[in-house]
């Protein structure tokens, strides 16, 4: 059994191939917001979010899951990953924004313009799961 879940929104499908992959790395359960949304989060400590983003918002279905689940999210360690198309300061700026909105302060942004590991995953998204081991 694992302590930590990852709770995704995704899109075209790229949110959803980092979920998979960070899911794997951490053995993290992995709960897709379109396939599932009635989700019991009671035997997780940590709580990993992901989600696209569509004209600067992050995806409904995660906004919505997040305003329904503020009870059984109360009290537990939450991270968010943004999978966009901005970088540097125009991504920071983008990540402060939704992170604020979605009230997760432990966020990252991952772009497809990044060195690639062996994976063909962006290397920071193995920095992103080097921080998540350590919470």
């Amino acid at each position: 059994m694992t302590d930590k879940a990852i709770v995704f929104s995704s899109g075209l499908g790229k949110t959803r191939k980092i979920a998979g992959y960070i899911a794997a790395e951490l053995k993290a359960d992995v709960f897709d917001l379109k396939k599932q949304t009635n989700i019991n989060l009671s035997e997780y400590n940590h709580i990993i979010f992901g989600t696209g983003i569509h004209a600067g918002k992050p995806y409904g279905p995660l906004v919505k899951f997040l305003e329904n689940n503020q009870g059984q999210l109360s009290g537990k360690k939450k991270s968010l990953f943004l999978s966009c198309m901005l970088k540097d300061e125009k991504g920071e700026s983008q990540l402060k924004k939704v992170s604020g909105e979605l009230g997760i302060s432990d966020a990252f942004f991952f772009n497809s313009k990044k060195e690639k590991n062996e994976d063909g995953m962006d290397k920071s998204v193995d920095m992103f799961i080097d921080e998540m081991r350590k919470r």
